[in-house]
């Protein structure tokens, strides 16, 4: 799997949503490539931000808007 490849699949990985023939390539790539891997725990930091972001008052939109922008930027449903 090239960086590219990775990057494009890295929203559904964090997600739980892999195909199951690409995760072992995905795992590879994640292993072999301290570039790539550092990107997905960024992103993996900052979706975890964004989950935790207003969660203790339950109505804020800007939350919402930040994860729906996130979601679209990295493929996510």
């Amino acid at each position: 799997m090239t960086c590219q490849e990775a990057i494009d699949v890295m929203g559904e990985a964090l997600e739980g949503r892999l195909a199951a023939d690409l995760r072992p390539g995905f795992d590879e790539h994640m292993a072999e490539c301290p570039p790539c891997a550092t990107y997905l725990q960024h992103l993996q930091m900052t979706r975890n931000a964004l989950l935790r972001l207003g969660a203790e008052d339950g109505g804020n939109t800007r939350r919402q808007e930040l994860i729906d922008a996130f979601r679209r930027e990295f493929g996510g449903k």
